[in-house]
């Protein structure tokens, strides 16, 4: 994901989850420091989202936030992870990478 340093970002996601749920940006800076940006979660909307099991796929109910956040300072660019927990389940977590805006991946 693209950011322009000292400029808001906004991005959606959709999760398998039940509301309310909290949506955090954390990065591991050394094996017992971890730092986050702070999220803001401006819309929830319910949806249906697309679950790999085994071969094939179901749809379930989940919900779609959309996420900004504020990139600073160089040093926050880099590797992050998505962090979605809720009242009922253990937190679960995705890999997202925070690049300076105008540089391109490949995967």
């Amino acid at each position: 994901m693209a950011a322009r340093l000292g400029h808001v970002t906004t991005f959606s996601q959709k999760i398998y989850s039940v509301s309310p749920v909290n949506v955090t940006l954390e990065r591991q800076t050394s094996a017992s420091l971890n730092t986050s940006i702070n999220l803001t979660t401006t819309d929830v909307k319910q949806t249906r989202v697309a679950l790999n099991v085994f071969d094939s796929v179901v749809e379930a109910d989940g919900i779609t936030v959309v996420l900004s956040f504020n990139i600073s300072s160089k040093e926050e660019y880099g590797e992050y992870q998505i962090v979605v927990a809720n009242n009922v389940m253990p937190a679960a977590r995705r890999a997202i990478e925070i690049v300076p805006e105008g540089i391109t991946l490949y995967t």
